[in-house]
């Protein structure tokens, strides 16, 4: 389909943060790499910041699997990753299912990544 591409990540670490930056379209095919990939960073002591500035495209089946990962993280008392640059629309159905509003969404990488020191959260375990 012209005008979609399949989702693409890139890693950038800033000492125990790692910004992992989207590009193309969340889907329910695409979603479970992000997901084990935010698991396995996050297990491995990082704080996790998703920068979805690049996406053009979410599905609801995408984005309704990537919030279920981010309580699932919750509940194993993980660190959440914080969440930037995510355009209006997409807000709107975060919005919807993160009804107690425990999810940091941010305006810019460079406040999701200092939203983790302003928290108070220090080093994960």
């Amino acid at each position: 389909m012209e005008g979609f591409m399949s989702l693409r990540a890139s890693l950038v670490n800033q000492g125990d943060i790692t910004v992992i930056a989207l590009e193309g379209k969340l889907d329910f095919e695409n979603q479970d790499v992000l997901r084990e990939s935010i698991i396995t960073l996050t297990r491995q002591g990082k704080r996790v910041v998703v920068d979805m500035e690049g996406l053009n495209f979410v599905g609801s089946s995408g984005i309704t699997h990537f919030i279920r990962s981010l309580y699932e993280l919750q509940e194993r008392g993980m660190a959440v990753p914080h969440l930037c640059n995510v355009k209006s629309e997409f807000k709107k159905i975060i919005s919807a299912y993160d009804v107690n509003r425990e999810f940091a969404i941010h305006e810019t990488r460079e406040a999701a990544v200092t939203g983790f020191f302003r928290a108070g959260i220090t080093e994960s375990h």
